[in-house]
């Protein structure tokens, strides 16, 4: 075809597919059409990858990121128990938007125990989050022509270090492949718009926001995207009217909310990320930082191709495919790497979480391969690529740590980093010269170049595998072997009373010296348990329960001994509780918490104040252990008390009374302890006290109330009850 100009259905953008594109010299040429991928091999590729991939993930038998995973194990299980799509968490509406995944789960732990369930949702995790090669691979097809090159890229797409993600109950494994699809029909809408690629469009953004509240960010990229790859407004409003108007009505909607001050709740619990400042202070350095998890994970010379090529495809405009793939592809970096760059400043604790940026590999893998197939490789671009990776390894925090880090799967490689190089910035100059030396070795030739491109591949898969092994070789977060199955271990509750009753626990403090080892004790109770549906916080105290977690305030009065709220017939305390204990049989005991039947409404054997909230005494306060007469009893009764009392670490021996009515009990203890039965006599309908003192007192540790006031070491005390038992027998007074 002779030089002209572009073609007018071109910049219109008609349905029709064009075959022809403009070379680098400004001459029109042909391609080959893209076509199709044949289904079954698509599937095919899809079913092995998924299949290999389970393989690996149900070798995961334990939790290891909380309390994500509790919070999307609690959403599914309300689906199921509660009938209803909508997020609950403790019989409570939350304002959660990621619901696509907790839909997808309730299934399987619906009337099932949870260590079953959760095995056969880490094989729903691996099927679902492989099957981003699909859209991968389509994409790629359109974009290179090349059927091999599509499989390739639907390989790396699921053989990335990041896909050992799956193996955990979060939103990423569904986030994945909805984001892919997402620009699959970004794509779609801006070579062919009409009506219906557009509502394709809006439901994939949708689907998308539903799987990851942080893929909001699609609204932006959707209108960007577009008038980068066309320049001519109107000609798009126009031709994508039924966007346009979701786009109008989307306007007037946040016009509405931002007038009632409500736009950043529309977020749900993630509003607060939409909040303040969005660009703080250290924007470009972290900017720069950000590529370096990417360029790792990407083996280096793909990335450098993968950022090279969308710069040089905006200004050759080889396809119209590959025209608007290059501008969906800058736009969709740019948007995602500014908006997790700013959460990482303001709420990610100076560290780098890649795991929100993984789900630019498809895109970045596909610039690579579109790059490979072109003959011709402007330098310039090249050059350009490599430096500015170079640049950003001289900035990147190299951490290293002991097991594998969610926030960041690439971190594997910074042991052996700092191994090589012996220090942080020796890991940098490392890898900043192995970047400047790839570089130079992708604009020798052809060939070297390719063999180049061909090791950084193979590096992807390879991260692949190191992320597993560091995964699964390695103590989980809980403390435990995470290949261990839990069975029969920690799911004692279902087993007692069934997945389909009602429990609700009341988190205690037991474990002495310790705020996370406690919590974590309460998150095993809950998240192992289908039956436990909520907790009950006395008197604002330790909750053991993530702070976004609704809670039922529980108060007993001190002079009936009864309890404001009988939210269950169950309940699970632990043993060692010295605040009170509930009217109930004890149906059994496992690892110091007891589950109990409880009498309704709620009523306490015994309660204990003017103590601090975890059994230690407070300086020159008496304590005091009140008994309360049982319901029915016509006389008073002798009961018996069995309590037992230690010192602080740190002090030899330390002095202490106890003194009822019926009974005086004085003595020493040290950090051991020492237990002894006391008794009191209780009146009819009223209650006995047993009152402790302990004369002197040092400082302890803080109160296990939150992390906050527990590391603060701001309180002292003198002697701490670590159990009080009321036996059932009686005697007469």
């Amino acid at each position: 075809m002779p030089p002209g100009p572009i073609p007018t259905s071109w910049l219109a953008g008609g349905p029709q597919r064009s075959s022809i594109g403009i070379c680098g010299d400004g001459r029109l040429r042909g391609r080959v059409d893209p076509g199709r991928l044949r289904a079954w091999p698509l599937a095919a590729l899809w079913l092995a990858l998924g299949g290999g991939l389970a393989v690996l993930t149900t070798q995961v038998a334990d939790w290891y990121v909380m309390t994500d995973e509790l919070l999307y194990e609690r959403l599914a299980l309300s689906v199921t128990q509660l009938h209803s799509p909508l997020p609950h968490v403790h019989g409570e509406l939350i304002g959660n938007i990621n619901q696509l995944y907790p839909l997808l789960l309730a299934p399987l732990l619906s009337g099932r125990l949870v260590p079953h369930g959760l095995h056969d949702a880490h094989v729903l995790n691996a099927l679902v989050m492989s099957s981003a090669c699909i859209p991968a691979a389509l994409l790629a097809r359109r974009v290179t022509g090349s059927t091999r090159l599509a499989y390739v890229v639907g390989v790396l797409t699921v053989c990335m270090p990041w896909i050992a993600l799956s193996s955990f109950l979060m939103t990423e494994s569904v986030a994945y492949p909805a984001f892919a699809w997402a620009l699959l029909a970004l794509h779609n809408a801006a070579v062919s718009p009409r009506p219906r690629n557009d509502l394709l469009l809006l439901v994939a953004i949708g689907v998308a926001i539903l799987a990851r509240t942080q893929f909001a960010v699609l609204l932006a990229i959707v209108p960007l995207a577009l008038l980068l790859d066309r320049f001519r407004p109107r000609v798009l409003v126009a031709q994508h009217r039924v966007l346009a108007g979701a786009y109008v009505a989307l306007f007037l909607a946040a016009l509405g909310l931002a007038a009632a001050g409500e736009l950043s709740h529309a977020l749900g619990t993630y509003s607060v990320t939409a909040e303040g400042n969005l660009t703080p202070s250290g924007m470009p350095r972290s900017l720069l930082e950000h590529l370096t998890p990417l360029g790792l994970g990407l083996g280096i010379a793909p990335f450098i191709l993968a950022v090279a090529w969308p710069l040089t495809a905006l200004v050759r405009e080889l396809t119209r495919d590959q025209h608007a793939y290059a501008s969906i592809a800058v736009v969709t970096v740019v948007a995602l790497l500014f908006e997790v760059t700013s959460y990482d400043l303001r709420f990610g604790a100076n560290r780098l979480h890649d795991r929100y940026l993984f789900y630019l590999v498809p895109l970045l893998l596909i610039s690579c391969t579109a790059m490979v197939r072109e003959r011709d490789w402007p330098r310039w671009a090249v050059f350009g690529s490599g430096a500015l990776l170079a640049m950003a390894f001289a900035f990147m925090p190299v951490v290293r740590y002991d097991k594998f880090n969610v926030d960041s799967p690439v971190a594997l490689l910074n042991e052996p980093l700092l191994g090589i190089a012996g220090s942080v910035n020796g890991a940098r100059a490392l890898l900043a010269f192995v970047t400047i030396a790839v570089t130079l070795l992708l604009m020798v030739g052809r060939r070297v170049a390719l063999a180049v491109v061909v090791v950084g591949a193979l590096a992807i898969p390879a991260l692949a595998g190191g992320a597993f092994t560091r995964l699964l070789a390695h103590n989980g977060t809980s403390g435990r072997p995470i290949t261990v199955d839990q069975s029969v271990v920690f799911d004692w509750i279902d087993r007692k009373v069934g997945t389909g009753s009602s429990v609700t626990m009341l988190p205690y403090p037991f474990l002495y010296g310790s705020y996370w080892e406690n919590v974590a004790y309460w998150w095993n109770v809950e998240f192992w348990n289908a039956s436990v549906r909520n907790a009950a916080v006395y008197e604002n105290a330790f909750t053991g329960t993530p702070e976004t977690f609704p809670t039922v305030p529980l108060n007993v009065d001190r002079q009936t001994g009864r309890a404001n709220v009988s939210p269950s017939d169950y309940v699970v305390q632990g043993v060692a509780e010295t605040r009170f204990h509930l009217s109930g049989k004890v149906l059994d005991e496992d690892r110091g918490a007891a589950l109990i039947r409880t009498l309704r409404p709620w009523r306490a054997d015994w309660l204990a104040f003017d103590l601090y909230r975890d059994g230690w005494t407070i300086p020159k306060v008496t304590g005091t252990i009140r008994v309360f007469g049982t319901p029915g009893q016509a006389e008073t009764e002798r009961r018996y008390l069995t309590i037992s009392v230690r010192a602080p670490q740190d002090v030899p021996r330390r002095p202490f009374r106890f003194h009822s009515n019926a009974d005086d009990w004085r003595g020493e203890t040290n950090a051991t302890g020492t237990s002894k039965q006391i008794s009191v006599c209780v009146p009819a309908n009223g209650y006995g006290d047993v009152h402790v003192d302990a004369p002197r007192y040092s400082p302890i540790y803080g109160d296990p109330r939150s992390e906050q006031s527990f590391v603060s070491y701001a309180r002292s005390g003198g002697v701490l009850l670590t159990g009080i038992a009321l036996a059932d027998e009686v005697g007469r007074c």
